[in-house]
């Protein structure tokens, strides 16, 4: 079993029950189980362009998988097609969308899959959650994740609880 970090994010639609139900279809995969989620985090739209886009809900998940990394990216975006993402523009709004951040202490360059994400180290919305599941870790060919979180700060990312969601 390896240990893989997924990146989870939306804002199309009702992105909450769109990224709960994006978790619970990576769980009930028999090769993967689901070992700790973040909190929610509301971030502002990246986008190429001046286009207007809702704010988006974060997490990070860490799951235990049997799959491979390539394996693992073509079930997470089966996933985000069952739950009605379409790939329009880069950056563009989207339903749900699934990054594999880390995939064990494994650097992977291939035509489908750079792992680490290769822009995780420059976006607050993807360490801060996953220095909350995992203040310890280090990422590869990066380094200390606590170092990088005090780094990034907090700017234009919010962490939300229960009653704000």
């Amino acid at each position: 079993m390896i240990a893989a970090y997924i990146g989870l994010g939306g804002n199309q639609g009702d992105t909450q029950s769109n990224l709960r139900m994006a978790l619970k279809l990576i769980d009930d995969n028999q090769k993967c189980k689901v070992i700790k989620c973040s909190s929610w985090y509301c971030s502002k739209a990246l986008t190429l362009d001046d286009e207007e886009q809702a704010d988006y809900l974060n997490a990070v998940c860490e799951i235990s998988t049997e799959l491979d990394a390539e394996a693992l990216l073509d079930l997470l975006q089966s996933i985000e097609h069952e739950l009605g993402r379409v790939r329009e523009k880069r950056w563009g709004a989207r339903t749900v969308d699934l990054d594999i951040l880390l995939y064990g202490n494994t650097d992977i360059n291939s035509e489908r899959l750079t792992v680490p994400h290769p822009q995780m180290q420059h976006r607050n919305f993807v360490i801060l959650p996953l220095l909350e599941i995992n203040s310890e870790l280090e990422i590869p060919s990066i380094g200390s994740l606590k170092v990088l979180a005090k780094a990034l700060g907090w700017e234009g990312l919010q962490r939300l609880n229960e009653e704000t969601l």
